[in-house]
């Protein structure tokens, strides 16, 4: 800034600041600098430096705060509409509150109304329990005689592997005496037919010799 730096050479004994003036019966620029120019060097009651710093930060925040003052400003619109949305809501909010307060009968009423409906139903979901745990009750007494049942019919099924087990082991064993009894009988056939062949050719060779003794006598005889 210009101005603040020349007016702080006006307390730093340093060259004057320059400035311009119009001709026209004014003082000149030399004149004004010899006026204000010290003889000689005096040391300031104050800081100048400091007071500047402070005048500089003061301005500083001036214009900060005339910003956020045109920041607000700029807001204010809103903050209106805002505000009338809010009257209006409240506006609504008494309406409402007002309704309530006429219908209130109405609602103590109805309330009433309902209270008994839910009463009503209550009682009948309370019979409609009941009959449910009678039924699960039903179903339970079918469920163990279904199990007593189903047990009955398991030992009967054991019984009867068990007899099938043993009648099959029977069996087996009718079935090998059989067959063992066939064997032996084969084995008696066969040797009855051998002692029978026997019998046969014993008796041929008998009748045989017995021939041939007859017609030994009977050439003696005729000799």
């Amino acid at each position: 800034m210009p101005i603040l730096a020349g007016f702080r050479r006006l307390f730093t004994g340093h060259r004057p600041v320059e400035m311009t003036v119009d001709q026209s019966g004014r003082t000149s620029t030399e004149e004004v600098a010899d006026e204000l120019a010290p003889v000689e060097p005096v040391l300031p009651l104050v800081d100048p430096a400091a007071t500047i710093e402070r005048l500089e930060s003061t301005l500083q925040s001036g214009r900060d705060v005339q910003d956020r003052t045109l920041e607000a400003v700029r807001r204010l619109p809103h903050a209106v509409s805002e505000l009338e949305r809010i009257a209006s809501g409240q506006k609504e909010m008494v309406e409402a509150i007002r309704a309530l307060e006429a219908s209130g009968a109405e609602r103590t009423k109805a309330e009433s109304k309902v209270l008994e409906r839910l009463s009503d139903l209550i009682e009948r979901e309370t019979a409609l329990l009941g009959l449910v745990q009678t039924q699960l009750d039903a179903n339970q007494q079918a469920v163990e005689k279904t199990s007593l049942r189903l047990e009955e019919v398991a030992s009967a099924i054991h019984d009867t592997a068990r007899t099938n087990r043993a009648t099959g082991e029977a069996m087996e064993a009718m079935v090998s005496e059989i067959r063992d009894r066939e064997q032996r009988a084969e084995d008696r056939a066969g040797a009855l037919q051998g002692w029978v062949v026997t019998c046969v050719v014993a008796c041929i060779a008998a009748t045989a010799a017995s021939l041939a003794l007859a017609w030994a006598v009977l050439g003696s005889t005729s000799g």
